[in-house]
């Protein structure tokens, strides 16, 4: 099995999202896991109309450690745009 398949089953990620790498820093005593998602068409909650990406934004946060490995977890987070006005960071479900 790789190491992004093991990780998608270890932290629960589903389609769209998926594990693109897995770096290990042996050094830092870190592993760094990027995450990411195949193109997809995003809708409103509330009304489930399509929403655009407007751009995206990277962000960085720590998971539980792995191994005795602090775990960190980076993705660009789709931004969307609603009919011009509603900007929306989509949630990335971990």
């Amino acid at each position: 099995m790789k190491d992004t398949r093991l990780y998608e089953q270890i932290l629960g990620i589903e389609p769209p999202w998926y594990v693109e790498a897995v770096n290990l820093k042996p050094k830092q005593r870190e592993i760094e896991i990027d995450v990411s998602f195949k193109g997809t068409i995003w809708a409103c909650p509330k009304c489930h109309q399509r929403m655009h990406i407007h751009e995206h934004r990277k962000r960085r946060w720590r998971h539980l450690d792995s191994y005795q490995f602090k775990t960190i977890i980076t993705c660009n987070v789709p931004v969307t745009v609603f009919q011009k006005r509603l900007k929306q960071c989509r949630e990335v479900q971990l």
